[in-house]
């Protein structure tokens, strides 16, 4: 696996620009490499416009899944090393207007508890009719967010695919995957309210009967290469702690300890290697600041 390391970077945020140089990153326009300051929605949509790699530096305290480190970690950026993972971008298109995408689309009612019917056709051929809540086209990065939540399945980042996901059907239509080449289209699209084709949950335009969904090039995100990625030797303890983390975090080390029955000091014991692993992180409890969460 190629790796990348960091030395030049635009950005448009001035107080990381100010910092980036301070710690020996060139800062400029036209710089391989843009960075950016913020959380999943400004990575995503520095992902939707930029065919450069993004590298998403995310606010200390701030749980950013596609950030690669945390504002607190730039002085060592020039040691650290990055692979690029290359996510399909999407644009969808009803009545002329168009949105983008790297997440998901999403046809969505503009009310709340309202059906909507359409079908399905891919490449031109009937796959099948729903009634729901609406519908998610999704990418494999965008397969762990809105995707997971409606039912659909975690699908490797690497893989060139994307998954229809119906939103609560009635009609218990299963998820979909088909080749990330293929035209999908939402034909015969009919609700009692407003139906809108939504891109990362921020773009949307209104549908106009059907919507049109295909990949339309390739984004590239840096992602960390380090401890976290490799393959860690972890005692028991530490790996049920990582499995409470990722299904119920944040958490405090005292409730971690109340949920798995480990001791307090067993439990400060594996976060401690869970952190230095790279596989947890923590921050001051924003509603007590006397206290530590982590998070997975």
């Amino acid at each position: 696996m190629s790796t990348v390391r960091v030395y030049e970077v635009e950005t448009d945020n001035e107080m990381l620009a100010d910092i980036l140089v301070r710690h020996g990153i060139e800062v400029g326009r036209g710089a391989p490499i843009i960075a950016v300051y913020g959380k999943d929605r400004n990575i995503l949509k520095a992902l939707r416009e930029e065919d450069r790699p993004v590298l998403g530096i995310s606010p200390p305290g701030v749980s950013a899944k596609l950030a690669a480190l945390e504002l607190r970690e730039v002085p060592r950026l020039r040691e650290l090393e990055f692979r690029v993972i290359n996510a399909i971008r999407l644009e969808a298109e009803s009545g002329g207007q168009k949105v983008r995408a790297i997440n998901e689309v999403a046809l969505l009612p503009a009310e709340p508890a309202t059906f909507v019917r359409y079908s399905l056709f891919v490449n031109g051929e009937f796959v099948f009719n729903d009634l729901g809540d609406g519908c998610l086209v999704s990418t494999p990065v965008g397969s762990t967010a809105y995707a997971l939540a409606a039912g659909g399945a975690v699908v490797d980042p690497r893989a060139e695919v994307l998954e229809v996901v119906p939103v609560n059907s009635a009609l218990r239509r299963p998820p979909h995957i088909f080749p990330s080449s293929a035209t999908l289209e939402l034909r015969d699209v009919r609700s009692v309210a407003e139906v809108y084709v939504i891109g990362d949950g921020v773009e949307r335009i209104k549908c106009k009967g059907s919507a049109t969904i295909r990949r339309c090039g390739t984004a590239r995100l840096l992602a960390r290469v380090g401890a976290a990625s490799k393959h860690v030797k972890l005692p028991p303890s530490a790996l049920l702690i990582k499995k409470v983390l990722e299904e119920r975090g944040p958490l405090t080390a005292s409730e971690i300890a109340a949920l798995t029955g480990l001791s307090i000091r067993t439990a400060r014991y594996a976060l401690e290697r869970l952190r230095r692993a790279g596989l947890v992180r923590s921050f001051v409890d924003p509603t007590d600041p006397r206290r530590r969460v982590y998070v997975a």
